[in-house]
This record gives structure tokens, C-alpha cells and sequence, in this order.
């Protein structure tokens, strides 16, 4: 019983919470219910190693072998489903896992009620208690993969899109003072193939690392869709100048020209806020260079945006 009532009470301080913090619950009523399995799973798949793990162990049909190893692999991926609820990308396919090691372990279930194997000295639950208990547990888990199942056919097709999630790193800043605000370059880079993913990345961290001492440099940010293998990046300069010099840099130079054949498309532009609107969220970026959202918002930059008509052209390479 104590893992319905973790289930039970959990779902419900989530589903408060959600509702006290003005957060829209329609669409995303699944968020208690994960909230609920994940702490309960999370509960199960400790006792698989403390506390009732022996009792748990007796449980284990004799038909079975290695009971002892048994119960250590279910504790196991019950401590990974319970995770993998957390983690939006991941939720739906952890529901699906622990749907079916709740079927798989129901047998266990049935042997203890039927030997009168209890938990923690007490008496066992009769076998018809355990079977409502379970079917709750099941029923639970197939709601929670219905619910992003359906969420996922019904989100607009960015947010369905399997390459995400994007991530967004931290800005990076350079040694010219923010007043200086004067030319902003957007770019986006798509690669051919995923294997160039890891050392495109470890070249623009490089990159991040050699713009704070850059010459002019203001703010640099950076955003990646590693299953896409696209990167978009946003940076302010004090001059057009200082952005060329920092371009032709030897180690600049040297990453585009590694990857410039392994690139599908670059799209740059060079914006000037004096005369054109500056994108100042990721939503903006992408409208202005195309393929797929990253969501974040460029933060503390939108003071600097100017209005006006026009942007430069797309240079496809």
C-alpha cells in the first residue's frame, strides 16, 4: 500500500503546486501523474537494495533463477524509469519500460500471495488487493504514454520535431563595454552528418573561449540542436571592424576551413541596430535563418535591439 499512497500523494502536491504557480495544467496534465510515478518508482527501486531487499528476494518464484540478481536488475531499471519520468524527451518511452516490467514482475506478486510471503514482517496483501494495486500502477504509466503521446501529434511541428532537444549555453563576455552595441551577426550551421557533431562542438567552445578576448567583443551566445547537428549563434560587437578581424583569426579561419566541406548550409548576417530590428529571442533567430526553434530567450540583449525596416540578405553557402 505504501507505494499507492507515494503515488497518490505526490500527484497531488505536484498538481497543487502546478495550479498555485498560475501554470496552465491543460495539455500537460500529465506532468502530476510523472511527477507521482517517478517518486514512487524511485521509492521501490531503493528497497530493492535497503531495507526489504531480502523480503524481496523471498518473493522471487523458485522457478527462477538467480533471484537475488533478479531483484537487483529490476531495483535497477526501476531507479532508471523513475529518471527517465523526470526528463520531458525521455518520459514517454520510460513510461512504455515500466509498463511492462510491471506486467513482468505481477507473477512475483501472485507467489507471495499465494505462500504468504509479506514485506518487512507483515502480513502479505491478499492476492486480490495486489491485483487492484497493480492495474492502478499500469493504468498510471499507459496514461502517462498516452497523454505525450497524444501532446506530441497535437504540438506544432517545431516542438515535435526529433532533434530536439536544443540546448543553450551560458553567454559568453567579451571586454567591450555593452554601450558599444554596434553590429550584431546571426549565423546558423548545419552539418552533413552527425559524427562531426562532437568536434564541431569542442571547436566552438574554442571559439566561445577566444571571444572573451577578442577585440570589441560585447556578448556571444550560443545555441545547439546536437541531433540535427545545427548550431545557431548570436553575437554583438562594438564595430563591423572588430567582427572581421575576429573572423579572419587564425583560429577562426582554421575551423571554418576544417569544416567547410562537411557543412550542409551556413547562413550568416551582419545586422546593424541602427538601421534594422536585432533578434533578441531564439524564436527570432530562427525566423530570420530558418530550421528548427530553439526556444530560450537571448536574456538582458533586448535593451539593445533598435526598430527599423530591413535585414540583410541570406548568404547561402
Amino acid at each position: 500500500m505504501a507505494p499507492l499512497l507515494v503515488l497518490i500523494s505526490t500527484t497531488g502536491v505536484v498538481f497543487v503546486i502546478s495550479a498555485a504557480t498560475s501554470r496552465s495544467l491543460h495539455g500537460h496534465w500529465t506532468t502530476p501523474l510523472r511527477g507521482g510515478l517517478a517518486a514512487m518508482f524511485a521509492v521501490t527501486g531503493t528497497t530493492h537494495f535497503v531495507v526489504l531487499r531480502d523480503d524481496l528476494i523471498a518473493m522471487v518464484p523458485p522457478a527462477l533463477p538467480a533471484p537475488g540478481l533478479l531483484v537487483t536488475l529490476t531495483g535497477i531499471l526501476e531507479l532508471a524509469g523513475a529518471i527517465g519520468l523526470l526528463w520531458r524527451p525521455t518520459a514517454r518511452w520510460s513510461a512504455v519500460g515500466l509498463t511492462g516490467l510491471l506486467v513482468a514482475v505481477f507473477p512475483a506478486n501472485v507467489y507471495a500471495a499465494l505462500s504468504g510471503s509479506g514485506l518487512n514482517g507483515e502480513a502479505p496483501t491478499p492476492l486480490g488487493v495486489r491485483t487492484v494495486i497493480q492495474i492502478m500502477f499500469i493504468a498510471a504509466a499507459v496514461a502517462v504514454w498516452a497523454g505525450l503521446r497524444r501532446d506530441g501529434r497535437s504540438a506544432p511541428p517545431e516542438r515535435r520535431d526529433p532533434a530536439r532537444p536544443v540546448v543553450t549555453l551560458p553567454p559568453a563576455h567579451g571586454s567591450a563595454h555593452p554601450s558599444c552595441h554596434g553590429v550584431v551577426m546571426v549565423s546558423r550551421l548545419k552539418l552533413r552528418s552527425l559524427r562531426d557533431v562532437p568536434g564541431f562542438l569542442r571547436a566552438a567552445l574554442r571559439l566561445r573561449r577566444a571571444f572573451r578576448t577578442a577585440a570589441g567583443a560585447i556578448t556571444l551566445r550560443l545555441a545547439a540542436s546536437p541531433l540535427a547537428g545545427t548550431f545557431w549563434t548570436w553575437s554583438s560587437w562594438a564595430d563591423e571592424p572588430a567582427l572581421q578581424e575576429y573572423t579572419r583569426s587564425r583560429l577562426h579561419l582554421g575551423v571554418m576551413r576544417s569544416y567547410r566541406t562537411r557543412m550542409r548550409s551556413s547562413t550568416f548576417h551582419i545586422l546593424d541596430p541602427a538601421q534594422v530590428t536585432v533578434p533578441t529571442t531564439w524564436a527570432e533567430v530562427r525566423a530570420l535563418t530558418g530550421s528548427i526553434r530553439p526556444d530560450s530567450e537571448l536574456p538582458s540583449d533586448r535593451s539593445h535591439a533598435a526598430t527599423g525596416a530591413g535585414r540583410t540578405p541570406e548568404q547561402e553557402k
